[in-house]
């Protein structure tokens, strides 16, 4: 340990001093000094901060190769080089499989965006037991809303394994053939970034690498330690041997934020003592009992946080109904991409203007009342079409059984819309929003948008009984009020929170009061 202890630098970074930002910055000192990138281990776990960091490489050294770079990775892709003849599950095809000869209930996988998402839960606790290193049985009994019977659950996890036997490996196997198996590479640096959010498993994969390394720097923050429901384990980053560093300035919240966050982590047991100052602007913090309050019109950036992916689901659903343009953390928009384009093409020819053979195969995948295409003969006309000719609506309605009549969209898509759609798009429509942009409001989940901020930050305090800080004892208080911590300091300006009348809920707009009355927050 105490070699460890020697060569190992711990980078507590509070939101917005720029952790990620260190590290690269740590990575150009060590080119300049003549360090080579093969020399180096990069790990973290989103591509974007491995990629910028095999930039600043590339930049440096101009003959940098893939193999330099070899070791600039996320965690599973540098394990996951141990399997290069083995296919990774895949969770539309693999999962699918799996569920069907299994004969798992449909309740098993979640829509979003049409896509099917494997969402089993008996396997993401038999994941969580195996990275928290437990045994399957333990990890089921410490689950306080257990949603399959036990005999179940064995069946389900025993399958799984004799599934993968054919050639198959997922992500966690990655780490444990590494851990048992992998030659570490014998670097000058490691270096980790997010290593608050490492399991148990994780950090032994650390431990292991460490030893092969001449240097360590670790990054993260234990304040924003919000995974441990997935395994991570925040004390083996506050325990982890070494020289601490705080980042002392951050560079995106307001005093008033500052104040607020750091009443909420207060509540945050054995966590790190971390004196961090704002940046200089003061911030707003304002309460608000309904959503369309809000005042959405203000510019700037918007992200409106729900604790969970139910609580965001309504969140999304009042945000349409009030004719919002919004997309998750990932990017996808609030509406059917397609059936937006095909809205939009009709319009078009509506004026008769021009469009190409592509945009009429998306306007007739949605048209199906009669004498406006499918069922009439001349429809099929269209795949014939040049990809290169431009068409309008008197083409169309010649050659291509478009229809006699020139219609609304509403009436042309009225089977392939619900009534609340409809509404939706019309609303859009009249906001004259223009669809390649991004949207500048995001409505996700705290822990999809961790990392992320934005000008306002809305957090709406409702809660469930499985999260709410009210069903809640000890250590596990800890974890939630790091999630609202999380949150909360998204905000680069102003945070806008929304109350709930809900049983359970989190009472931030409660703490808030308390701050003002010790006049910490005006």
């Amino acid at each position: 340990m105490n070699q460890l202890a020697n060569k190992t630098v711990k980078i507590y970074g509070p939101p917005g001093t720029g952790k990620t930002t260190t590290l690269l910055n740590k990575l150009d000192k060590l080119f300049l000094r003549g360090v080579r990138p093969s020399d180096i281990a990069y790990l973290s776990f989103t591509n974007k901060a491995v990629n910028e960091a095999k930039f600043r490489a590339q930049k440096q050294f101009v003959d940098c190769t893939d193999e330099d770079l070899k070791n600039f990775r996320t965690i599973h892709s540098f394990c996951r080089q141990n399997f290069k003849t083995k296919p990774v599950i895949d969770p539309e095809i693999d999962m699918v499989e799996f569920a069907q000869v299994l004969g798992l209930p449909k309740l098993q996988f979640e829509k979003y965006n049409g896509q099917r998402v494997w969402n089993d839960w008996s396997l993401r606790v038999y994941d969580k037991a195996r990275n928290m290193l437990k045994h399957p049985d333990d990890a089921y009994k410490e689950e306080r809303l257990k949603r399959v019977v036990f005999a179940k659950y064995k069946l389900i996890i025993e399958a799984y394994e004799e599934f993968k036997v054919d050639h198959r490996v997922d992500f966690t196997d990655m780490i444990e053939e590494y851990i048992e198996n992998g030659v570490p590479p014998k670097l000058k640096v490691l270096i980790v970034d997010e290593a608050q959010d490492l399991t148990p498993l994780q950090w032994r994969l650390i431990y292991k690498l460490a030893k092969f390394s001449q240097k360590i720097f670790l990054a993260g923050d234990d304040d924003q330690a919000i995974y441990e429901w997935n395994g991570a384990n925040v004390e083996e980053f506050n325990e982890f041997p070494g020289r601490d560093f705080v980042l002392r300035k951050s560079y995106r919240i307001p005093s008033n934020v500052h104040d607020f966050s750091q009443y909420i982590a207060s509540y945050i047991q054995g966590r790190k003592n971390k004196e961090f100052i704002s940046q200089d602007t003061k911030g707003n913090i304002i309460t608000y009992n309904k959503l369309k309050d809000i005042p959405f019109t203000d510019q700037g950036s918007w992200i409106m946080l729900g604790r969970t992916n139910e609580i965001v689901d309504e969140l999304r659903m009042k945000a349409r109904e009030m004719g919002l343009f919004f997309q998750d953390s990932k990017g996808r928009k609030s509406f059917d991409l397609n059936k937006w384009k095909a809205i939009q093409i009709w319009l078009r020819l509506m004026k008769n203007e021009c469009v190409d053979r592509e945009e009429v195969q998306i306007i007739y995948t949605y048209i199906n009342e009669i004498g406006f295409g499918w069922r009439s003969i001349e429809s099929k006309r269209w795949y014939n079409i040049h990809t290169s000719q431009e068409l309008n609506y008197d083409y169309l309605n010649v050659w291509c059984g478009l229809g006699a009549l020139k219609k609304p969209w509403t009436e042309v898509f009225n089977r392939n819309f619900s009534e609340k759609e409809k509404f939706y798009f019309e609303k859009l429509i009249d906001s004259g929003i223009d669809i390649v942009k991004n949207s500048e409001m995001i409505i996700d989940t705290i822990h999809s948008i961790k990392g992320g901020e934005a000008d306002n930050v809305v957090i709406y305090e409702k809660s469930n009984w499985v999260a709410s800080i009210q069903n809640k004892i000890g250590l596990e208080r800890s974890s939630e009020y790091r999630v609202w911590y999380v949150g909360v300091t998204r905000a680069k300006q102003n945070i806008h929170i929304l109350r709930s009348s809900n049983e359970y809920y989190f009472p931030l707009s409660r703490m808030l009061n308390e701050v003002r009355r010790a006049k910490h927050v005006s």
